[in-house]
């Protein structure tokens, strides 16, 4: 039951962060879309300026722990699963700049069409 609890979890949280990241181009072709990625990229953007606990995070890690796995770092989702193994822990914050630019130009691309 565990296993499957963090298994849920990281998928939501996977799609979640595909979503944040590149929702923007999905509301070229579907207008609808752009209000709930609003919502998801504010939500990316207090998770990465304020660092708070993501409810998912916690979900995740009570599901790994309760399996009898490693827990994620204290740090996060992100942190566990991308820094230090799509790129550098040191490029952290260039990362989430040019997220962010890639949101933001999603946003511009919208406004223009």
């Amino acid at each position: 039951m565990h296993r499957l609890v963090a298994a849920f979890a990281w998928t939501l949280h996977i799609l979640f962060v595909a979503f944040a990241v590149l929702g923007g181009f999905l509301a070229w072709v579907l207008p609808w879309v752009v209000l709930p990625h609003l919502a998801s990229a504010l939500w990316g953007a207090r998770m990465a300026i304020w660092r708070p606990r993501c409810p998912l995070s916690i979900v995740e890690n009570w599901g790994r722990v309760g399996a009898g796995r490693e827990g994620l770092h204290d740090e996060g989702f992100v942190a566990h699963y991308f820094e230090g193994r799509l790129y550098p822990k040191t490029w952290a914050r260039r990362i989430e700049l040019l997220v962010s630019t890639l949101v933001l130009g999603s946003w511009l691309g919208f406004a223009l069409r």
